[in-house]
């Protein structure tokens, strides 16, 4: 079996494979096949769970909320309305714990987690849809096709679905790099970046350039989200009045215009002209609605950043682009919320909170547009945060609010709090120590969704954490995603659910009539 190809027929053929591999200890997880075969001994596991075989999933549509731990979600609903709320994505019938880490790294970042969710083979730290073996910053492996991974969204392509995404953060950042790209460093945006790290741009292509020209990439119907500055030159101004990014000259919007040399091809970078859009009459639709990554939900509204459309809306149009009559084949919709896991890094809970429910208002929005018959329905977090939740507050208060008194110095300590990031120095001063948080945040100036809370390490930006994701799922065998698994799993289970791969086996034969159902119960009851 090729490396990054299809994962095979039948789980024999991989057994086969992995056991010839002969490998032992730690140095199985550098090859793709030992995550491949460990999927598919799960996938046949859970496959005979349940009765509910029903249909084949002709629709996908994956929601990652960026940095949403369990912790996160905890908080946000009490900053929502109270501890009891309950986010639309949580009313999921089948619910599971992936497991996060990297091959190489304990806790994930976004592109190796983003990896193993979208192509099931779990990678190396920094990487995106990268061959195990591949450390970050090899430029060698970057432009060898047998070290890249094959994602959901080309099967998905191949087996004649349309595809598109919508994220909140650059589009040629985080998970959905995954999707269509492939790079020994994540940080490989431009072929600026490309340069500085020693790499020979047009050997080594950048991840914006693979978006537009790339096989995947260049075959998306809609494409929604920020980074304008890693599509156009360092010659050219962008709308913010800054300049792009790129040193080769290259206007990739422009090219992805000129490209689409059949049917109607749209660019946009206003909420305003997504607003006026009549979808059907458009074929492409590529939406760049900031200069870097899009700004906080909190920050959008009431005046500010007129210009940027919320997740609901992009998650609307993405549908409305991807269920027309003629995509009979069905669709896969990939959605991120990057400013999450951003809000986190910058010890801003309360915009990480708000962020979640504004993420919950897509994923419902997207829910509510397509049938559960025959739409599998994802939400999951791909890597966590420091953030944690001690105390005892009382209920139906704030979330940042004082959750009980140290026995040691006798003063108040807050009921969130980070381990690492800014915020530091706001709550420790020498020689005095430990200062009261909530006096501090009393006498704070900043409004209340900037401010930060007590970080037990001071650093310029939060790490990630590695605690386990939470996975959500509705829809055909969306069972499958309930237990617990490697984060990889995901990926099989979605392919195995919608027959885009060789890899359903019995799935595509279960496909029963309300009469075959009743039929079997009938036999399970009085064998």
């Amino acid at each position: 079996m090729a490396l990054g190809r299809r994962f095979g027929p039948t789980l024999a053929i991989s057994l086969v494979l992995f056991c010839a591999a002969g490998l032992t200890g730690g140095h199985e997880e550098h090859d793709p096949n030992y995550w491949n075969h460990q999927a598919h001994e799960l996938l046949f596991e859970k496959k005979d769970y349940t009765m509910q075989k029903i249909n084949i999933a002709k629709n996908i549509m994956v929601f990652v909320g960026a940095g949403m731990s369990p912790a996160t979600v905890t908080a946000a609903r009490t900053f929502a309305g109270a501890e009891n709320e309950t986010f639309a994505f949580e009313k999921m019938k089948w619910s599971g714990n992936a497991r996060t880490y990297c091959v190489d790294s304990r806790v994930p970042d976004s592109a190796c987690a983003g990896t193993a969710f979208l192509t099931g083979v779990k990678s190396n730290l920094g990487t995106v849809a990268m061959h195990p073996t591949v450390k970050r910053g090899d430029c060698v492996a970057t432009s060898d096709k047998v070290k890249q991974l094959e994602s959901i969204a080309k099967w998905a392509l191949d087996a004649g679905k349309v595809v598109g995404f919508a994220t909140t953060s650059r589009v040629t950042a985080g998970s959905s790099a995954a999707l269509y790209g492939h790079s020994a460093d994540a940080r490989w945006e431009n072929d600026a970046d490309v340069t500085a790290a020693g790499c020979n741009p047009a050997e080594v292509r950048d991840i914006a350039y693979q978006l537009i020209h790339g096989e995947v990439g260049k075959r998306f119907t809609v494409i929604f989200g920020g980074g304008r500055k890693n599509f156009i030159p360092s010659t050219a101004t962008d709308a913010s009045g800054a300049r792009g990014l790129r040193a080769d000259g290259k206007n990739l919007i422009e090219e992805w215009k000129q490209s689409k040399t059949t049917g109607n091809a749209v660019y946009i970078t206003t909420g305003d002209e997504l607003a006026a859009l009549d979808t059907s009459k458009i074929d492409h639709l590529l939406g760049l609605f900031d200069y870097d990554q899009l700004p906080y939900a909190a920050d959008v509204g009431n005046g500010q950043n007129p210009d940027t459309p919320p997740l609901v809306r992009m998650v609307h149009y993405s549908l409305e682009m991807l269920q027309k009559k003629e995509h009979s084949n069905g669709f896969l919709l990939f959605v991120e919320d990057g400013n999450i896991l951003r809000a986190h890094q910058e010890n801003k809970p309360n915009k990480a909170f708000q962020q979640v429910a504004h993420y919950s208002m897509a994923f419902d929005m997207g829910h509510m547009m397509v049938s559960e018959t025959n739409s599998l329905v994802v939400s999951l977090n791909d890597v966590g945060s420091t953030l944690s939740l001690p105390g005892y507050p009382a209920r139906d208060t704030d979330a940042v609010v004082s959750a009980g008194t140290s026995d040691q110095d006798s003063k108040p300590y807050l009921s969130v709090s980070y381990a690492t990031g800014p915020g530091f120095d706001s709550y420790y001063k020498l020689p005095e120590g430990r200062l009261d948080p909530v006096t501090v945040l009393q006498n704070a100036a900043t409004p209340a969704k900037e401010r930060t809370c007590s970080a037990s390490v001071p650093m310029t930006a939060g790490v990630n954490g590695g605690e386990d994701a939470m996975v959500y799922a509705s829809g055909p065998w969306a069972f499958m995603l309930s237990g617990a698994y490697e984060q990889n799993f995901v990926a099989h289970a979605i392919t195995f659910a919608s027959c885009i791969t060789d890899v359903c086996g019995g799935a595509s034969s279960v496909v029963l009539s309300a009469a075959t159902v009743l039929l079997a119960i009938v036999v399970k009851l009085f064998a």
